[in-house]
């Protein structure tokens, strides 16, 4: 459903003008939408209640309504629950890191959903447990930006698409809600705070740097250096195979001189050996990428452990010798179920 929210400057201008209103009310609509965060027509103070009530019947405002609401214990996350115009459910999570760890000033970061399930099915990932069902328009994915900010009266400084779904997947939707998030006259974030991640769609991956121009962050789920291990846990793999996902960031890091940053969920038992981490510095060193070591994070479907703190600090510790650049994540929103991999399609049948 097309809605005000994920519209650009040409697109509410079409709309404005065939309304029969002055030009100027596009402007107007976009920075009350993107910088003010509305969600309603009746805030819009400076348009007159009958041009609101004609725009209103040409376009619906928003298209997500807020259902639930949790904050974690411990570890400043919040998880989301809104409901779509046509019944189902998403969800998304704010990550507050305040003090010295986030500075310059405190860091307010949404993690937005790009679709309704996941077609890629990891195996450690609630998402893409069930069954697939459609695309999040652009609309729906930066409406979920600023229904949060509204929601906690907090400025939002980053956003990752690190939600439900595989943004490259909905390729298209993807990139124009990144449009308005880092346009002058949209959310006027920096494209720099503005991560992707992706399971490993090699052909859009490049698309995707090239569409960018290389300026917004890429986060490539690794999660094993070996293709067997890899395919069992990344079923993408046996599509796209590490040779060609490699190769592919190899000409994005010579060609284009991006940052690449791994993401490996460490699982206890499965992908945690030297052996492993032998792997995971001949594919990363050559490209002088960053790895995010991220401790797995309990879903039913898949019975396994999270390492250990003393293992997952070992892990670590071992691929730095190798003179890589490694942050382990602390785990955040384990207990409201919006950790890492724990968001779902149906959250209202797994409470």
């Amino acid at each position: 459903m097309k809605t005000l929210y994920g519209s650009t400057p040409e697109e509410i201008e079409t709309i404005v003008l065939a309304q029969g209103l002055p030009k100027y009310r596009a402007a107007q609509l976009l920075e009350w939408v993107y910088q003010k965060n509305i969600l309603a027509w009746d805030e819009m103070r400076n348009i007159p209640q009958d041009a609101r009530e004609k725009l209103a019947q040409a376009i619906p405002l928003t298209a997500l309504a807020p259902v639930e609401e949790k904050k974690a214990v411990t570890g400043g996350s919040e998880k989301f629950l809104f409901r779509t115009a046509d019944g189902h459910f998403l969800e998304s999570v704010l990550i507050s890191q305040e003090g010295e760890a986030a500075a310059p000033g405190n860091r307010q970061t949404v993690c937005v959903s790009t679709q309704l399930g996941c077609k890629v099915h990891c195996a450690f990932c609630a998402s893409g447990q069930g069954k697939f069902l459609r695309n999040l328009t652009a609309g729906e994915i930066v409406e979920q930006v600023s229904r949060i900010s509204r929601m906690t009266k907090k400025k939002i400084t980053n956003v990752v698409f690190m939600g439900m779904g595989e943004p490259l997947d909905n390729f298209e939707a993807t990139l124009k809600a990144i449009r308005i998030l880092i346009a002058s006259w949209g959310f006027a974030l920096g494209a720099r705070r503005i991560t992707v991640s992706t399971s490993g769609i090699t052909p859009k991956i490049l698309e995707f740097v090239k569409s960018t121009e290389g300026r917004v962050r890429l986060s490539v789920s690794l999660h094993s250096s070996m293709d067997a291990v890899r395919s069992s846990l990344v079923p993408m793999n046996r599509r796209y195979p590490l040779k060609e996902l490699v190769s592919a960031l190899r000409r994005i890091h010579r060609d284009l001189k991006r940052e690449i940053t791994f993401e490996y969920t460490l699982i206890a038992g499965v992908n945690d050996s030297e052996e492993e981490v032998e792997g995971v510095a001949i594919l990363a060193k050559p490209l002088r990428a960053k790895i995010n070591v991220i401790p797995y994070n309990p879903i039913a479907e898949f019975p396994h452990q999270a390492p250990t703190p003393e293992a997952a600090e070992k892990f670590c510790s071992q691929l730095e010798k190798h003179g890589l650049r490694v942050t382990l994540r602390k785990t955040a929103g384990r207990d409201i179920d919006a950790a890492c991999g724990q968001l779902r399609l149906d959250r209202m049948s797994h409470r």
